[in-house]
């Protein structure tokens, strides 16, 4: 969407599907593609400000690896929340989002909330410990403070072996 158009309407509802091709690069480790885009919600142009404002929920399915097992998993009809300001005019501060050039991508800036509101550790074993290695068990937080409580120290052995007789 070009920024003359979004000037001319200032307030543009939303509610598109939008089409994610083979190519386009995703930028997130785990994240294999994204699929079924939809986004709803208004897109608002403040002109004192030149900015977009942007409140919208998008909704995607997603094809991703499993940080834990490295399985394939399919994450249908995720909703992300999409409340971001833009703008059009450079602002020397780091904590505003700058749109280089007159075209302002839905498509685009969407994927990037969909990327940056996936966890890093993103897993369906969320709650579920993994069993990995030999001679463990599972035991509750009193069991190991007992354990602890009869735990012998073994400097105490070592003393056994000095002869304190003279």
């Amino acid at each position: 969407m070009l920024k003359k158009d979004i000037e001319l309407k200032q307030l543009i509802n939303l509610d598109e599907n939008l089409e994610i091709n083979a190519d386009f690069k995703i930028d997130h480790d785990l994240i294999k593609s994204i699929e079924k885009v939809h986004v709803k919600g208004i897109l608002n142009y403040q002109e004192s400000m030149k900015s977009i404002i942007v409140s919208a929920k998008i909704t995607a399915t997603i094809h991703a690896m499993d940080a834990r097992d490295g399985k394939d998993i399919k994450l249908d009809d995720q909703i992300y929340d999409w409340n971001e300001e833009y703008y059009f005019e450079d602002i020397n501060d780091d904590q505003h989002n700058i749109v280089l050039g007159d075209k302002f991508s839905i498509l685009d800036y969407a994927i990037e909330q969909i990327v940056l509101n996936i966890p890093m550790n993103l897993t369906n074993n969320y709650d579920k410990i993994s069993f990995v290695g030999k001679d463990y068990i599972l035991m509750s937080e009193e069991e190991y403070q007992q354990e602890q409580e009869n735990q012998i120290d073994s400097r105490w052995e070592k003393l056994k072996d000095f002869n304190f007789e003279k």
